[in-house]
């Protein structure tokens, strides 16, 4: 074997290991940063030759300890994927392609499972915090996150009644908390998130919405009029609308929750504020109903959460009939 030969067989694990670098920390998404590396690779370094059964263990072995590495950085968020890739060394053939759809197969199975876990994980974790720490501050790049990603919540053909008005002024804030009843949460969290059910969302949203659905093929044009027609005949009693209005924003307030805590923030929903003059303070309209606050922000790392209380089991409130 030539001595360039020798050599770019040695750099093959060195480099499956920083290309796996490189991808993790561009990607949340690890099926997708794993299928762009293996191509990379498969692109910059076979470029159509077979390689031996050695050199496959050895790029393996690299992306194994490029995950090591990243693990550092990313918790355990990669232990089932670092034990897949593990396994896939251990039992390396003669043939790439077996072992490149393996690592993708076993990575998508894995990342699967780990976004199972993940979701779950969220909505266990999520508690009521009422201590924030007030020097921490959640930047508004995340705060814009989470808010669009809990849109995705579902509403009443998709009309989408809720508003937020995040509040972040430190002199708002403690303007907030009187008229929160002077709750210390609301001015030590970073943000607080006054979060708002639109009595007009039907009138004010359903051309936008129907629109999109023309467009997307869900109703055809000469629908869409009876069905504007129907929509806005829905919203026509105050009860009706209230109920609807209040309902989707509610979904829409606990979405924000949960999703907050896969950035890493903590949220208490309060409800004991003087809506009239929460109204006043931020220009608030008669027909919008302020459902709940949610203030946000970091723990406080010097106080512990107690343990949780107690939770009502499926069979002490619910039947299956």
């Amino acid at each position: 074997m030539s001595e360039n030969g020798e050599k770019k067989e040695k750099d093959l694990k060195k480099e499956a290991k920083e290309l796996f670098k490189v991808f993790y920390e561009k990607t949340k998404d690890f099926q997708k940063a794993t299928a762009q590396t293996i191509k990379e690779m498969s692109d910059k370094t076979f470029k159509g030759v077979q390689p031996s059964k050695e050199k496959v263990k050895e790029i393996t072995e690299g992306i194994v300890e490029g995950i090591q590495e990243t693990r550092k950085q990313m918790g355990d968020k990669l232990e089932t994927v670092l034990k897949t890739l593990q396994d896939l060394t251990a039992k390396a053939t003669a043939g790439v392609m077996d072992i490149l759809s393996g690592v993708i197969e076993g990575v998508e199975e894995a990342t699967e499972k780990e976004r199972s876990e993940e979701c779950l994980r969220y909505i266990k974790e999520r508690r009521s915090v009422t201590f924030f720490d007030p020097q921490k501050e959640v930047s508004e790049d995340t705060v814009r996150e989470i808010i669009n990603i809990a849109t995705l919540t579902p509403s009443s053909y998709n009309l989408q009644p809720w508003e937020v008005i995040v509040v972040k002024d430190k002199e708002t804030k403690k303007k907030l908390k009187e008229v929160c009843n002077n709750q210390q949460k609301v001015e030590d969290a970073s943000v607080d998130l006054v979060v708002i059910a639109n009595l007009r969302a039907a009138e004010e949203h359903v051309d936008k919405i129907l629109d999109s659905w023309t467009e997307l093929g869900y109703i055809s044009p000469d629908q869409r009029e009876n069905l504007r027609k129907q929509i806005l005949e829905e919203w026509k009693s105050p009860e009706k609308k209230k109920r609807k209005a209040i309902r989707d924003t509610a979904m829409f307030a606990m979405s924000i929750m949960i999703v907050a805590r896969h950035f890493g923030l903590e949220t208490h929903p309060l409800e004991g504020f003087d809506e009239q003059r929460l109204k006043k303070l931020l220009g608030i309209g008669k027909d919008r109903i302020v459902v709940l606050i949610i203030s946000m922000g970091y723990k406080d790392p010097q106080k512990e959460l107690p343990p949780r209380a107690y939770r009502y089991k499926f069979e002490e409130f619910g039947r299956l009939i």
